[in-house]
């Protein structure tokens, strides 16, 4: 038992002397620094890449503590179906975490499921690509009783997953402005006025995109 407990604390020193190296190094090595949360399954080149179960070229980051920066380190922050898995106050955290980090003038790109698409699927008059959404959810996470399919959808996805809150885009909007940033404006999933910020969603990639882009709202915004 002793042996075990010491090999076990020995690994994480390790992993965290490794952590601080990697960190440090990616700031001495790139201009343009770019911070990513939640990193899962996509890596993005050029990017310090950061997940709460990293593989072995992230950073371990737990968007419901400090992070490991100091201030104005990054110049960008993305992060791409994370902030629904915290509480509401810990997403609050992590934006006023993502603030203190960013230079003056940085950006932020947050990509989150959107509340209102769920509650739109209850309604009767549903469009084309909402019906074959439901459907599809059916068909993909079936249910083995006899529900609603609408009201199987939504609870589905509000307790699946991991999800903790999910945002509308005013919610989404106050938290951002909460923290500090300026110049919030929605924007469409893969799209920016800014070319950092182009092309970096991946969900849809993981289901249909015609479902990822229904199902995602996009925010950006400014650190003044």
């Amino acid at each position: 038992m002793f042996n075990s407990q010491l090999a076990t604390r020995l690994s994480r020193q390790i992993h965290r002397y490794r952590q601080r190296g990697t960190i440090k190094n990616y700031l001495a090595n790139h201009v343009v620094r770019k911070l990513q949360l939640g990193s899962g399954l996509n890596p993005l080149p050029g990017w310090l890449n950061t997940d709460l179960e990293p593989s072995e070229e992230m950073v371990l980051l737990d968007v419901r503590l400090p992070f490991p920066f100091g201030d104005f380190s990054f110049d960008y922050v993305f992060s791409e179906h994370s902030i629904e898995h915290v509480s509401y106050q810990h997403g609050l955290n992590c934006l006023k975490e993502c603030f203190r980090v960013l230079r003056q003038g940085g950006k932020i790109r947050i990509a989150t499921p959107n509340l209102s698409f769920l509650i739109a699927l209850y309604n009767e008059d549903k469009t084309d690509c909402q019906r074959r959404y439901v459907a599809w959810s059916m068909e993909t996470f079936a249910s083995p009783f006899e529900v609603p399919p609408e009201t199987y959808v939504i609870n589905n996805f509000v307790r699946d997953w991991g999800h903790q809150f999910i945002y509308d885009y005013r919610t989404l909007y106050g938290a951002l402005v909460q923290a500090g940033f300026v110049d919030v404006h929605e924007v469409r999933v893969g799209e920016s006025d800014d070319p950092v910020f182009q092309g970096l969603e991946s969900h849809g990639r993981v289901i249909p995109p015609e479902f990822n882009e229904l199902e995602t709202m996009v925010a950006e915004g400014r650190k003044p």
